[in-house]
């Protein structure tokens, strides 16, 4: 009883861990998940939960020589999920960072060039997710060019319909400006190293 015992709670560890480990990450906004992606979630929480078994293992090994049989499993179980738990809170974020400065580095250096291609995904979630940055703005006009709003973008989605809702912080003291005007400032060359620009244009 007390092996049985042993490998289901090794077992719920493993699986429970990794899913405490996306439900921060998600929460802090460094995971971005969309529609149907329960396969993307379910890889997501496996990876973390072998980081997971490794923090269990070294645990279970440093407190075995000094700690009874009967509680060494439930103490690994508890420090493991605390562990991971504020761990993942402090790391979510440099971790997240670190990783796309490594991406940028090696599309750079290795001279990686993203080929154009056709896209099934929802381009306007894509392209705002690609700037990974906390200050994106946007400027968004109708089809027929007149300005709807302007501002630092907090929070976007898009349903299956393709119904798109943006949450924008408004620029406080800068008044909308026409599409000529604006397109000609942000495609000029001085802009343009400062900047990186993305022009979205839904036809539908």
């Amino acid at each position: 009883m007390y092996q049985l015992n042993k490998v289901l709670l090794t077992l719920l560890t493993i699986g429970g861990v990794g899913f405490i480990n996306y439900i921060v990450t998600d929460q802090l906004g460094t995971t971005r998940l969309y529609k149907d992606a329960n396969q993307i979630r379910l890889g997501y929480c496996l990876v973390w939960s072998l980081i997971d078994y490794v923090i269990y293992l070294i645990l279970l090994q440093w407190f075995k020589s000094f700690i009874s049989p009967n509680w060494l499993q439930i103490t690994v179980t508890l420090l493991t999920i605390l562990i991971a738990w504020i761990g993942t809170s402090l790391l979510a974020y440099p971790l997240h960072w670190i990783t796309y400065k490594f991406y940028d580095w090696v599309t750079a250096h290795l001279r990686i060039n993203k080929l154009l291609t056709t896209d099934d995904g929802d381009v306007w979630e894509k392209i705002l997710d690609e700037t990974q940055s906390d200050q994106t703005y946007i400027y968004l006009f109708t089809l027929d060019h007149k300005p709807i709003s302007a501002g630092q973008i907090y929070r976007y989605s898009a349903d299956e319909n393709s119904n798109y809702q943006s949450v924008v912080y408004p620029f406080a003291e800068t008044p909308l400006e026409s599409y000529d005007v604006l397109h000609e400032r942000v495609m000029s060359e001085h802009y343009q190293d400062k900047h990186l620009t993305y022009e979205y244009i839904n036809t539908k």
